[in-house]
């Protein structure tokens, strides 16, 4: 089965046909050959500041980027902005391209705060997720606002891939040690999420294997991630492990995959057993595109990323989606499920 067969754009196959094998190379020195693009996409952040972690979750300080939106300078310095916690992906262990944060603010008007969190295998489950928990927590409760200038009545998480486990988890850790902080949270907003360590689903075995992301890969993502099979038995780690019961009054949620994902199958289960726990969900699937096509600079200007970016950031600002669901010439593009 061949990326051409599916529709793909030439970007899309490109990105597929040029994927570089990483089974057998260190994470710290994928980091290291991504540096120079790292260092391009720090245009798109506005501030950062340092953040001091606990000695339970590392001791040490980590940097919180602010993406404000644009034209922010032009408000009054006192301009309170609603806020979003945006959690990036990478495999749980390379930082996350900065593009995609950038036009969430721009276009919620919205301050997105993105934490550095610890990356695996340094930081093995679950410190990286507790970090992001602990500066959610005190995001919430007013102690870190270090610009004064963000609303923290109510609060919107994002994440994509890893960074969408992460959201996830994040409010179901929240509900099991019953802060009342998960009441807060208004909306998830997930791009293809992982959800579960189950490498036999329908989208793992039919794209298995040229279409960017890989089921190799992805275990060998899990395998420097956790610690031992037990850690995948908990739902702050496997969210698609949850009961029902653990998910009432999740959060309203949108989750949106990719046709050729291998992580789509998961993502899309995910929010049928949200649906099942009587939560306000939507999945919905976009056709013809690959894992990351909301993230990658390269597929920025798409057909696929811009319905799926126009679809999220409807959601966040509460705006019905329907017109872009029934519109002739997405329906080949999307699928609600």
């Amino acid at each position: 089965m061949d990326p051409e067969s599916f529709g793909l754009d030439k970007t899309a196959i490109e990105i597929c046909n040029s994927y570089m094998p990483v089974l057998d190379i260190e994470p710290r020195l994928i980091r290291e050959g991504f540096k120079s693009l790292y260092d391009n996409q720090k245009k798109h952040i506005s501030k950062t500041k340092q953040y001091q972690l606990n000695k339970e979750n590392g001791d040490s300080l980590m940097d919180v980027h602010f993406f404000y939106p644009n034209g922010y300078e032009q408000n009054p310095v006192d301009h309170k902005y609603k806020a979003i916690f945006y959690i990036h992906g990478g495999g749980f262990m390379v930082d996350g391209i900065k593009k995609l944060p950038r036009e969430i603010s721009d276009r919620t008007n919205s301050i997105l705060i993105y934490p550095d969190y610890g990356l695996t295998p340094e930081f093995k489950y679950p410190l990286g997720l507790k970090q992001c928990y602990q500066l959610f927590t005190d995001i919430m409760n007013g102690n870190f606002n270090p610009f004064n200038d963000l609303i923290n009545d109510s609060i919107s998480i994002v994440g994509e891939s890893s960074g969408g486990n992460f959201a996830l988890s994040l409010p179901l850790m929240l509900k099991l040690n019953n802060s009342t902080f998960f009441k807060k949270i208004s909306k998830v907003l997930v791009y293809y999420p992982i959800t579960d360590c189950n490498f036999e689903t329908p989208s793992y075995n039919r794209f298995s294997e040229k279409f960017y992301l890989t089921k190799e890969g992805m275990k060998w993502c899990w395998n420097h991630y956790t610690n031992n099979d037990s850690d995948r038995d908990e739902i702050t780690c496997c969210p698609l492990k949850a009961t029902i019961d653990q998910l009432k009054d999740f959060p309203e949620t949108l989750v949106i995959t990719a046709e050729t994902d291998v992580l789509s199958s998961e993502g899309e289960q995910f929010g049928l057993k949200l649906s099942n726990a009587n939560v306000k969900v939507s999945v919905l699937r976009i056709l013809k595109t690959i894992h990351g096509f909301v993230s990658l600079d390269q597929t920025n200007d798409s057909i696929a990323c811009r319905v799926g970016m126009d679809l999220s950031m409807n959601f966040l600002n509460n705006i019905s989606n329907n017109s872009i669901i029934n519109e002739n010439n997405n329906k080949t593009l999307l699928k609600l499920l």
